[in-house]
């Protein structure tokens, strides 16, 4: 599959200063965009465990389920404070340096739930990787964000697919390890983790104080804010319908009758419709707009959530939900590039503020699970997706911002 065209640079730009409000693009040298991939592939792998782990922890630590539930809030909440951090560190240096910290970070949370003996621990060493996931789920969609123009949508796409592909692979290993020698799983992240931090010489990001003329931006502000602020809700929603959708599909088809086994591998399905999604985004966005995959895959997840409450239809309904909503997030940031270009600010404040949707839409169903009952997790998930669409629908008001 062709991910567009990769540009070379015989020099590396962050040597040099960009001349004034000349945007900077981040170029990847041969084998960067596939060790990019991979590190995608790493973090979905990561946020991936929690959910079909729900029960398992629930009976080590000796916890109900939906205190067990918190695991999720927790890593969002880490994730959350990681983003700022990158977002502080892509400004002073060059984007290399910042994803081989955020690695090392997200290893010593991976080492440090492997050797977690209590439930206070591991939520700390939880919280650590979510930091080092924020960090680097954020500094990754920036420089991709921040690549040319022609062939972004190509490796957006394709690169986040790598998160869908690690989040099939999470629960496969949760049945290939069992459940009960999940500290390996941990132990593995922080190895891959490590790893990883030697591999991105070929990413030439130079520090984003370079990018553009800051009078220029300052300038249009006023036009920026509305639809900077209609981005922000309708991400935070985004992440709050996903993480709340795989972090549950588990535990209620666990509760209503389905083996361990099915509910891990019903979560895989909802990943690998994810990651195919994202494989085809690029083909589609040749005919499609990004208008259109966006709001017509919010559409079609509202109607399959609904379907779940059928015991029956949902091991089949949640695959094909991660299909239909894989185009949201890559395409969104095109979306908003779009409308707003080299605003990487801006791009840099909506994913910080989208990790809180990490934090409300598992907070949410755990609590809702807490009051009503499991049957309630397919509702909480297409109030969720009908409220995205909603917002995303509105920015259609919008026109880009044109740069003098």
């Amino acid at each position: 599959m062709s991910i567009g065209p990769v540009e070379v640079a015989p020099v590396d730009p962050s040597s040099a200063p960009a001349p004034e409000g000349i945007a900077t693009e981040v170029s990847l040298r041969p084998f960067a965009f596939a060790n990019v991939t991979t590190m995608f592939i790493l973090t979905g792998a990561t946020a991936s465990l929690y959910g079909p782990l729900l029960i398992r922890f629930s009976q080590k630590f000796d916890l109900s389920l939906p205190s067990a539930g918190v695991v999720l809030s927790v890593h969002f909440v880490g994730a959350l404070c990681g983003v700022p951090l990158g977002w502080m560190a892509v400004r002073h240096f060059p984007g290399k340096i910042v994803i081989s910290v955020t690695l090392l970070c997200l290893g010593a949370g991976g080492a440090g739930a492997a050797l977690s003996s209590s439930w206070t621990l591991f939520l700390c060493s939880v919280f650590i990787i979510g930091l080092g996931f924020g960090g680097l789920d954020f500094t990754l969609n920036t420089l991709l964000a921040r690549t040319a123009l022609l062939g972004r949508a190509h490796r957006l796409s394709l690169a986040n697919a790598g998160y869908g592909v690690g989040a099939v692979v999470g629960p496969l290993l949760i049945i290939l390890v069992h459940p009960r020698n999940f500290p390996l799983l941990f132990a593995g992240v922080a190895t891959v983790a490590v790893v990883l931090s030697t591999m991105n010489r070929g990413i030439v990001a130079p520090p984003l104080r370079a990018e553009i003329n800051q009078r220029e931006l300052s300038s249009m502000k006023s036009q920026r804010r509305p639809i900077l602020v209609t981005f922000i809700v309708a991400y935070v929603l985004y992440v709050a319908a996903e993480s709340s959708t795989s972090g549950w599909i588990a535990s209620q088809l666990h509760r209503v009758g389905y083996s361990t086994s099915i509910g891990s591998l019903v979560t895989a399905g909802f990943w690998t419709g994810l990651a195919l999604g994202r494989v085809v985004g690029g083909p589609l966005y040749k005919r499609f707009s990004d208008k259109s995959l966006v709001l017509g895959g919010l559409g079609l997840a509202t109607v399959l959530s609904l379907s779940a409450f059928s015991n029956t239809l949902a091991p089949y309904a949640y695959p094909v939900m991660g299909l239909v909503i894989a185009s949201v997030y890559p395409m969104g940031l095109v979306w908003y590039t779009v409308l707003c270009p080299h605003d990487s600010d801006g791009l840099a404040i909506i994913i910080l503020c989208m990790m809180a949707g990490g934090v409300i839409g598992p907070g949410t169903e755990s609590l809702m699970v807490s009051l009503v009952g499991i049957h309630v997790v397919p509702l909480v998930i297409a109030l969720f997706a009908a409220l995205n669409l909603a917002v995303f629908a509105s920015a259609l008001r919008f026109r880009p911002l044109v740069t003098k």
